[in-house]
């Protein structure tokens, strides 16, 4: 381990002691388990100065996040400090041989089959050396072995199996086999979860007791146990009834691996939620583009975890909201960190004595709140 590697995760230690990590990780489980609270919910910022998908070199990546972990420390939420890998879309269809373009911060695939007729020439998943799904595995090795095992990492943000299969075939060719060769499709649905399976179990392997199988926002926080998260984008396109057809079987076949799932779409999927939430072994959905009352009138309730965002200027009322409707929150709060004139975050070196003043008025409300 370098020594400003150690000097870094020290002074993470006495920002996060033991006593403030446990609670967290309490309220954490307790909220996932669906049990009585401890003595509030969970609650916690957005990221302090992170492109949390900015593609950067590992060891320059790690020394960000480190910093950044230890300006979150001011604001007394359930943030547990830890590092986000990233992501890249050419990550899975890479296991199917795709290769990867990249243009300028633009990172996708060429995609190896133009009709669904193709879908046998597909070689099965594997991580070659030298693939994107193999640099992740790299970057898991690196980051474990400089931080020596003190600091937690998670699960890098891979696609899901309907979007993986859109990728290496194309959504209109891949919604059209669905109904004309349905066992074309399920071939290739089959692989992709397989690939996914796959992939996330290697970096578990990995990882060991530093994982976590979150990637629903890149800064959260879901105890082992839980199951494996999936990003289904496509959601957006679908109805009910086509993803209880051609979705849920797979989705169902990743919570049957890992203990459960939960499901991620950008968007408004209003029109799939209904059938979303019949899911077998569903625990949490993430429509972080969906307000709260949105998500619930599309029939979310608090069977699953949300996994959303507020404000502080309306936090009363998304709390309101939760205990009238006996929901399940992981709520990040967006409007913590200070504006520069154009309206983005300043660097926290630019923080000003004012600025720390505000950070902790808002902090004081928010807990005041989240004490009732």
């Amino acid at each position: 381990m370098r020594t400003i590697i150690r000097e870094k995760l020290d002074q993470l230690d006495s920002i996060y002691p033991p006593q403030r990590l446990e609670k967290s990780r309490e309220r954490w489980r307790r909220l996932w388990a669906g049990e009585e609270k401890l003595d509030r919910l969970p609650f916690m910022a957005g990221p302090v100065g992170l492109g949390i998908y900015d593609v950067i070199p590992a060891p320059e990546r790690l020394l960000l996040y480190l910093d950044r972990c230890i300006d979150h420390g001011i604001f007394e939420d359930d943030y547990i400090p830890s590092y986000f890998p990233g992501c890249r879309q050419g990550t899975i269809p890479g296991m199917f041989g795709a290769a990867e373009i990249v243009v300028g911060n633009d990172y996708t695939c060429e995609r190896p089959l133009s009709k669904y007729e193709e879908t046998p020439n597909l070689p099965p998943p594997r991580i070659e050396k030298g693939s994107v799904a193999d640099g992740w595995l790299e970057m898991a090795k690196y980051i474990l072995q400089e931080t020596e095992g003190r600091f937690l990492i998670h699960v890098t943000d891979m696609q899901g199996p309907v979007d993986v299969a859109g990728q290496l075939l194309g959504y209109d060719q891949l919604f059209i086999a669905a109904f004309e060769a349905p066992e074309l499709y399920d071939r290739l649905l089959n692989a992709t979860t397989d690939a996914f399976i796959m992939l996330w179990r290697a970096q578990k392997e990995i990882l060991g007791d530093t994982f976590v199988g979150t990637h629903l926002l890149g800064w959260s926080f879901m105890p082992d146990g839980f199951g494996a998260t999936v990003s289904v984008d496509s959601l957006v396109m679908v109805s009910s009834p086509f993803y209880e057809a051609y979705y849920q079987p797979y989705l169902e076949r990743i919570g049957e691996a890992f203990g459960g799932v939960s499901v991620h779409s950008c968007g408004n999927y209003a029109g799939a939620i209904p059938a979303v939430m019949c899911t077998k072994n569903l625990r949490g959905i993430n429509a972080s583009q969906m307000t709260l009352q949105e998500v619930t009138d599309a029939g979310v309730d608090g069977r699953v975890v949300i996994i959303g965002n507020a404000r502080t200027d309306t936090l009363a009322d998304t709390l309101r909201l939760v205990v009238d409707k006996g929901l399940r929150m992981e709520t990040t709060l967006n409007d913590i960190w200070p504006l520069n004139e154009q309206g983005a975050q300043k660097h926290p070196d630019q923080w000003t004595a004012a600025d720390r003043d505000e950070i902790k008025r808002k902090n004081e409300k928010v807990l005041a709140l989240y004490a009732r």
